[in-house]
């Protein structure tokens, strides 16, 4: 269930949803309108936000029980690990969805 909303607050984001989409993917993924969480589902795998992404989106690196290596969110040239430490991210995309800038919530580091 996608949130592109003005207000993105207003709404629980629909991770505690009975709807709620959950991707866990084993190879490198771009989210898309509809996914509200994305579990890293294997090591060195990059998630890629666009300015079509669904927005909240809620990312991160235990699949299950197990810690994933190497998982990484990317927006444009910047990245940020989520994969030792700092094990999931909160990311809200802010202004207009053609500059695809997000707020990332939570992650270890940003390089």
């Amino acid at each position: 269930m996608a949130n592109n909303i003005t207000n993105p607050f207003f709404v629980s984001d629909n991770i505690g949803s009975v709807s709620c989409v959950v991707q866990n993917p084993a190879v490198s993924y771009t989210a898309v309108a509809g996914d509200n969480v994305i579990i890293c589902g294997a090591d060195s795998i990059a998630i890629t936000l666009t300015s079509t992404s669904n927005s909240p989106i809620y990312i991160t690196s235990v699949d299950g029980t197990t810690q994933r290596s190497g998982c990484t969110i990317i927006v444009g040239s910047q990245d940020w690990d989520i994969s030792s430490g700092g094990c999931s991210a909160y990311c809200i995309r802010y202004g207009p969805a053609s500059q695809n800038l997000w707020a990332v919530i939570g992650p270890k580091t940003a390089s």
